[in-house]
């Protein structure tokens, strides 16, 4: 049922995945805000976070079809929308909503990289992105091992295309070195090298974060286990996608974990590469009644959450 229903790619089941999100949102939103509802900044404040997420998942499922990293079905998308519901603190922050879709066009251009057309031209923007990203959230540089592993599976590391990313990485960071120096403040474009990680994981510990952490962790772990062997018997650009996907899971990881102020809503950053992880496993079962039984737990888990720990 679940599963044939999610098993096509149509607009249908996008516009069906985004009102399972939209649930999740408004259901959270009461449950934060329940008084500034009628409240009509806050009404209008929300509805432009509705349209960035909305460009948030169209984009997501731009670079699921363009790149074909899963087949032909809405398993990932909606498991991207499933994933704000086991983590109701990524709705909160707007600023790591806007982070997450630079990052998602970032990894586009990173992906872009098996075409040979404009290949210096993508290069240069992969960098160009990524220091976008580092003005924003300064430990996202980490990502930058994307750009050269791309590179170098799908392109040849040459002495061009290692300059050429570095050139694109430092043209956003100096201007706004630039503009630091002419307002006469440059403490703030300082404090982006100032890297330093608050070991405090304490806020981590919470029942419902660490629930979600530990559930969604196991599976995809698992999916990595069963899926991998089997993808490395398969030559072409499937495998080297995959490598990458890998990559910026555990990138993805790191940065999370490196935060100087440690803050749940940066889970977000994980969302990309566990979703197609996870959906890669889950074509993979041939029974639809198991497929459909994941599917049921996964909805279901958020409401549960939402009800037992509001």
């Amino acid at each position: 049922m679940l599963a044939n229903f999610f098993g096509k790619s149509n607009p249908v089941n996008f516009i069906v995945v985004f009102l399972v999100f939209l649930g999740y949102y408004i259901a959270n939103f009461f449950i934060v805000n329940p008084i500034q509802f009628f409240d009509i900044n806050v009404i209008l404040n929300q509805l432009l976070t509705v349209i960035l997420f909305l460009f948030l998942f169209l984009f997501y499922n731009f670079i699921l079809i363009k790149n074909k990293l899963t087949l032909s079905n809405s398993y990932g998308l909606l498991l991207f929308a499933l994933f704000f519901g086991f983590y109701p603190a990524a709705f909160l922050n707007v600023s790591t909503i806007f982070l997450n879709l630079l990052l998602l066009i970032f990894l586009r251009r990173v992906f872009s990289l098996r075409s040979n057309k404009e290949v210096y031209k993508k290069i240069f923007d992969c960098g160009f992105w990524l220091g976008i990203l580092f003005l924003f959230d300064s430990t996202t540089v980490i990502f930058g091992m994307l750009i050269f592993l791309s590179v170098g599976m799908f392109q040849k590391l040459t002495v061009r295309t290692l300059l050429i990313p570095v050139i694109g990485f430092v043209t956003p960071v100096f201007c706004y070195f630039s503009y630091c120096l002419w307002e006469g403040d440059t403490s703030e474009f300082s404090n982006l090298f100032l890297w330093y990680s608050n070991y405090n994981f304490e806020v981590y510990t919470a029942n419902k974060f660490l629930f979600s952490t530990l559930f969604l962790g196991i599976i995809s772990l698992i999916s990595i286990f069963i899926k991998t062997p089997k993808v490395f018997l398969i030559s072409g650009d499937y495998r080297k996608y995959w490598i990458l996907i890998i990559f910026n899971f555990f990138l993805a990881i790191t940065v999370f974990l490196i935060q100087n102020t440690h803050q749940t809503n940066k889970i977000l950053l994980l969302f990309f590469p566990a979703s197609i992880i996870i959906t890669n496993w889950l074509e993979s079962i041939e029974r639809v009644f198991v497929k459909n039984i994941f599917i049921i737990v996964l909805i279901a888990t958020p409401v549960i959450l939402f009800i037992g720990y509001p």
